[in-house]
């Protein structure tokens, strides 16, 4: 004779948190290169503190490693080695051959990095010990942004084609959200620009 089955009873069937298929075939954030290189120039590189979260954030959710996204978006460029090459060896996987020199993007990403943080940095004695330092330094920031951006982009579309996504079209599409963060960087450069001209620094 058979038992009763009771409703109310936990589940007996061992239950296991693994990575859904579609977290193991889009292991990365896919979005499509125009909509990146808006989203990063408009606010001024700031997006990319949302793409390394995003990156390290579906890894995570995709692999299963203790991972902590926050930290490696805030500090990118100490990790932006181990992103590229975590890109390679799932284009590897995915028998995908592509020359994209991840090593190379990641180190160029890098080097800006510390000469962008560095001047941050060194701010007040330049303005007392280098002359004409504010526009040296506002050069080195129209030099760093555009290289950025072409070695993030070129990353993004190497992490496209791992994610069997290579033109973004899964995230090519602009938000409200987006918009919103495009509109906060607009004002802002805006207000630089306008504020220049009137101080005659620009």
């Amino acid at each position: 004779m058979s038992t009763p089955h009771d409703p109310y009873a936990p589940p007996t069937t061992r239950v296991r948190d693994t990575p859904s298929g579609a977290d193991r075939d889009a292991p990365f954030h896919v979005v499509a290169p125009v909509k990146f290189v808006v989203l990063y120039i408009a606010t001024l590189g700031l997006y990319q503190l949302f793409w390394f979260y995003m990156h390290w954030s579906r890894w995570r959710m995709g692999r299963g490693e203790t991972i902590w996204p926050i930290p490696r978006a805030l500090f990118g460029l100490f990790y932006a080695h181990a992103l590229v090459r975590r890109i390679d060896g799932s284009l590897r996987a995915r028998g995908i051959a592509r020359r994209w020199w991840p090593m190379t993007l990641a180190t160029v990403f890098v080097v800006m990095e510390v000469l962008n943080y560095g001047s941050a940095i060194a701010w007040p004695w330049l303005v007392f010990h280098v002359t004409d330092a504010w526009l040296w330094l506002e050069w080195l920031g129209v030099i760093v942004m555009p290289v950025n951006c072409v070695c993030l982009l070129r990353m993004q579309q190497a992490a496209n084609a791992a994610c069997g996504d290579p033109d973004g079209r899964g995230n090519r599409r602009f938000t409200i959200y987006n918009a919103a963060w495009i509109l906060v960087g607009v004002s802002a450069t805006a207000w630089t620009v306008w504020d220049g001209l009137r101080t005659g620094t620009l």
